[in-house]
């Protein structure tokens, strides 16, 4: 299968096609690209054949679907940009509810990103590139020079380009699965493509809503194994947090996964975890959570376990179904909402693994609870003995991994370091680091999807932690990597606008580093209010071009500013 035909997977359609769509008060223009980023097709203000095209191809753009989709079904029947404007505003302005044509077939790269739903701008500022707006201004009330249709295109096609890169990203974690699983269930109807995962994993397991539970089902050999104020919560309440103290842990039972976290100690050496093979899943297939579907899902998990390792693609799609239930069961939306029915599954999870670390502890110092696993350092063998009796009275299994050192802050930050391994060749292979964490999350590489600003402080602690490296040393060794720096500002809707003290407005989404020199800063505006960006430097240099042409950062970016940053964050794991 060469490159393309990987792709044309996703259809049955002709060709796939990225696009974006510019809106002004005389001119309207779309632009196709070919997933070479080469230019198919543009159609300005004159839409003749764009019906055709549409019709036999599969297109995709960003956040297309409450916006592009419905503008080029528009311009499918010829409206004039006038119109085409006052229907942009409708969805812009007055966030009025359109639909598209049902003969469009679209992806769309925004769908299911990420919890924070980053705007096109923010995953450029966050890649390091150019998020230069339009030079252009859309509120231009007359017919566009050549030069400013020149300018208004090229960023039009500048924004196809890194919609096209997010396309190939989320390819084969999303959007081939999601069309494995369009293709789980023959009788969805013919838009199903274009809902959302969570809602296709629903739909493959069960045909309507499922009986809701009165109250929970925990075993009562199960409630008794915790404190009678915990089971109290979780048979009365459909909220709250109880944390007790205990193998010198501060154990919080609520309504999700099991936690805790070491109070005494903050780095440990030759730490055991062990993970209870999918727990969830063993849960609900052991207590019948899912009532009527249960027999699905078992099916669903045991397919999935035996391709594991031989089907990526179709596993991942498996996989999709069996960690969706937990959102499913809270979901009010979803044909499997039983929320006494969820409350019960996390019970049961949050039971067994409090059980373990309990059997554990005589001889282990436990360092953490987690959802689904126990670390620990054993001081004797004894713990292969408990752990093998407590897979027996719990019908689970328990994976082992191996870390050299731990180091946390609290159980929802931490790193983690295999050993090292010498290779035939007598050559030293570091052991993998695991990082967990707004500290330290962003360790080993640039992130998208999510927040990427600073993230020279996580490379900074996770070195100096691990390693001993001077976090001095780290900022100096990186200055040649300014996008590390960076701070993107984001303005929102609620917002009039990004403005500096002086009144000059600026993009909505910016990127700033911390500056010694001069005293520029900008801020969001509402009305006559200038508010602070939270956590960002009082004094910024502003840079939105390419960080890679960003030229004598180091005589430009306030080292101080970071280190200290650093310091505050480094007191809380030491």
């Amino acid at each position: 299968m060469n490159e393309y035909d990987k792709y044309m997977q996703l259809t049955t359609r002709e060709r796939i096609l990225g696009y974006d769509i510019e809106i002004y008060e005389e001119d309207a223009f779309v632009v196709f690209k070919n997933l070479d980023k080469s230019i198919y097709a543009i159609f300005h203000n004159d839409f003749t054949g764009l019906r055709e095209l549409v019709h036999t191809s599969t297109i995709f753009g960003y956040n297309n679907y409450f916006y592009d989709d419905i503008i080029v079904s528009a311009m499918m029947d010829c409206w004039t940009p006038e119109q085409l404007k006052r229907l942009n505003d409708d969805l812009i302005v007055r966030r009025e509810k359109k639909y598209p044509s049902k003969h469009i077939h679209s992806l769309d790269c925004f769908q299911q990103i990420d919890v924070s739903k980053p705007s096109l701008k923010k995953i450029e500022a966050n890649k390091g590139v150019s998020i230069e707006e339009s030079p252009i201004p859309f509120d231009i009330g007359r017919k566009l020079t050549p030069a400013e249709y020149e300018k208004a295109l090229g960023y039009c096609c500048y924004d196809v380009d890194q919609t096209i890169d997010i396309f190939f990203d989320r390819f084969e974690e999303y959007f081939l699965v999601k069309k494995m699983l369009v293709d789980m269930k023959p009788s969805l109807p013919p838009n199903a493509y274009r809902w959302n995962t969570t809602t296709l994993s629903a739909n493959v397991l069960v045909d309507k809503p499922t009986t809701k539970w009165s109250t929970i089902r925990v075993p009562e050999e199960l409630l008794e194994l915790v404190p009678i104020d915990v089971r109290h919560m979780w048979e009365t309440k459909e909220k709250g947090t109880i944390t007790i103290r205990e193998f010198d842990n501060d154990i919080a039972f609520a309504f999700g996964g099991a936690h805790s976290a070491n109070v005494k100690q903050k780095k440990f050496n030759n730490v055991r975890l062990k993970d209870v093979t999918s727990l969830y899943p063993n849960i609900i297939v052991n207590f019948n959570i899912l009532g009527s579907a249960t027999e699905v899902f078992r099916g669903i998990k045991d397919e999935r376990a035996r391709i594991k390792h031989t089907e990526p693609v179709r596993q991942e799609a498996l996989k999709t179904i069996i960690n969706s239930i937990s959102g499913l069961l809270k979901s009010e939306y979803s044909l499997l909402y039983n929320p006494k029915a969820s409350v019960t599954m996390c019970a049961i999870g949050q039971i067994v693994l409090y059980d373990l670390g309990k059997r554990l502890a005589p001889t282990c110092t436990i360092v953490q609870l987690n959802t689904d696993g126990v670390a620990f350092v054993p001081h004797t063998d004894d713990y292969k003995y408990i752990c093998e009796q407590w897979e027996k009275d719990h019908n689970f299994q328990l994976e082992e991994d191996f870390y050299e050192v731990l180091i946390q802050k609290d159980v929802n930050n931490y790193i983690a370091k295999k050993p090292d391994k010498i290779l035939p060749d007598k050559t030293v292979k570091k052991g993998s680091i695991k990082c967990k964490g707004s500290d330290v999350n962003n360790y080993h590489k640039d992130a998208w999807k999510k927040p990427n600003i600073t993230r020279v402080v996580d490379i900074a602690i996770v070195d100096y932690l691990l390693y001993g490296t001077p976090v001095l040393d780290t900022m100096l060794e990186n200055l040649d990597k300014p996008h590390l720096f960076q701070y993107v500002l984001h303005t929102g809707g609620t917002y009039d606008g990004t403005f500096d003290t002086e009144g000059n407005q600026y993009n909505k989404v910016n990127r700033v580093f911390a500056t010694k020199k001069g005293d520029f800063c900008v801020y969001k505006k509402k009305g006559e209010t200038l508010a602070k960006f939270p956590n960002a430097p009082s004094t910024m240099y502003l840079w939105n071009g390419e960080c890679s042409e960003l030229e004598g950062f180091g005589k430009i970016v306030d080292l101080n500013h970071y280190y200290d940053i650093l310091i505050k964050k480094l007191e809380k794991w030491e």
